[in-house]
């Protein structure tokens, strides 16, 4: 299949490796798509809902860890960059430029491949529906309505995104690393969300699919990883 990936803002920090960034990514999409499939699919059956809830949860969290990475290295460019929200009963969670950069802004960010995925299917993403996700995980922090996703009944994943996180990142950081995909974690995430977009075994409607993905990632792209195991 052929990505809509395109390369990062030069001088970004987030270009850490060398020679070709994108080739990594590209190369360990189709394992990473091939591995998620058999870990939630039960006697060979899917539901492509339940595809898109997990990539969209493990490629919304891989952007919180790609962040702290960046953070760690020292290449902040300043306070908005990472922002840590502590609620009362003492969890964290992250916001800021860095994880809304691996999430939705660049053109090969998790998100922009998603909604050019589902936009080569004819699907029309209104600016609103993806505005209102990140009001309404703002709104919800520290919430027992953090993180579920508002989707219709029959629409609902398996699982909640937390749930698919604490599941499969263990197995999916260990694929990433082997293929030595560091910093640019969402980027391979992504564009397994737009090889899955293109499985003719199971299609839904592309916006239903784009609003699943948002709806599991933009949550699990502020979760403190320390709450993974």
């Amino acid at each position: 299949m052929k990505t809509r990936a395109q390369s990062a803002v030069r001088d970004d920090p987030r270009r850490s490796e060398a020679d070709n960034p994108l080739q990594g990514p590209r190369l360990v999409a189709r394992a990473l798509l091939h591995r998620i499939h058999q870990e939630i699919a039960e006697d060979g059956r899917f539901r492509m809902i339940d595809l898109l809830a997990a990539l969209g949860a493990i490629g919304g969290f891989s952007c919180v860890i790609a962040a702290l990475d960046v953070a760690e290295a020292g290449q902040c460019r300043d306070g908005a960059d990472l922002v840590i929200v502590e609620t009362r009963d003492g969890s964290r969670y992250y916001a800021g430029n860095l994880p809304n950069a691996f999430l939705l802004e660049g053109h090969d960010s998790l998100l922009a491949l998603t909604y050019g995925a589902a936009r080569n299917q004819g699907a029309v993403l209104p600016q609103e529906t993806v505005l209102s996700a990140f009001r309404h995980v703002a709104a919800t922090i520290g919430d027992q309505q953090f993180g579920r996703p508002r989707l219709a009944d029959d629409d609902q994943p398996g699982a909640l995104p937390i749930s698919y996180v604490r599941r499969l990142w263990p197995i999916v950081r260990q694929i990433l690393d082997m293929n030595h995909v560091p910093v640019r974690r969402p980027l391979a995430i992504g564009m397994a969300i737009e090889l899955a977009f293109a499985i003719d075994e199971q299609r839904i409607d592309p916006l239903l699919a784009a609003q699943v993905v948002t709806e599991c990632a933009v949550p699990m792209a502020k979760i403190d990883p320390r709450k993974i195991p």
